[in-house]
């Protein structure tokens, strides 16, 4: 299918980001530097449509506050990327409750005017459970997965749905930095997360 005439191809990056680590700012990386988009949204989850019964341990407040700063680290982690037009959206934060992707999606397309596939970036440790995304059939339809390969041995590609438009990326190094790791040892995985979100999160004893 077409991605539209004369129109910036969009993708979007999603998540709790709780908090953002340095894998996120690696997949983001990867999307801006191995596919063909040329503007990047960042949309902080108000709550993950699985994880309703683990909300974030953060604030929202303080969600968009570590991603605003750890934008800010971007430039200097990936100077090559100090060109990339990197935006923050808090439309899902605004709308509460649970956040559907198909929703932002749909948001994002009527309010940036695009008619053709919005970007989704993801790492492919999410394939196993896309079929049970929300309104996935209609989801598939609107979308091209920019999906970045987290997995060591690839084997997950072989999961992905039957009928999902998709790029593969694929990095010469992985990211193994997880929120949930983070979270269930703070004090030795401080080095996951970029300078400024590191010094965020000790003074104000997030995560403690």
């Amino acid at each position: 299918m077409g991605e539209g005439r004369d129109e910036m191809k969009v993708a979007m990056l999603g998540g709790s980001f709780d908090p953002v680590h340095l894998g996120h700012l690696f997949l983001l990386h990867c999307a801006i530097s191995m596919s063909d988009y040329d503007t990047f949204i960042v949309v902080p989850a108000a709550l993950s449509n699985f994880k309703r019964t683990n909300a974030p341990k953060a604030t929202d407040k303080d969600r968009l506050e570590m991603l605003r700063l750890a934008l800010l680290d971007y430039k200097d982690v990936y100077p090559q990327d100090c060109d990339a037009d990197i935006r923050l959206s808090t439309m899902e934060l605004d709308r509460g409750g649970v956040s559907y992707t198909y929703d932002t999606v749909m948001d994002l397309k009527r309010d940036m005017d695009i008619h053709g596939r919005l970007g989704l970036i993801m790492g492919d440790d999410q394939i196993p459970s896309l079929a049970r995304w929300y309104r996935f059939d209609d989801l598939k339809r609107e979308v091209r997965f920019l999906v970045c390969r987290r997995n060591q041995d690839g084997a997950l590609w072989t999961l992905m749905p039957e009928g999902v438009v998709y790029s593969k990326i694929e990095p010469s190094g992985l990211a193994p930095q997880s929120s949930s790791g983070f979270r269930a040892d703070v004090h030795s995985r401080m080095g996951d997360l970029s300078p400024r979100v590191a010094e965020y999160v000790r003074e104000h004893n997030l995560y403690s």
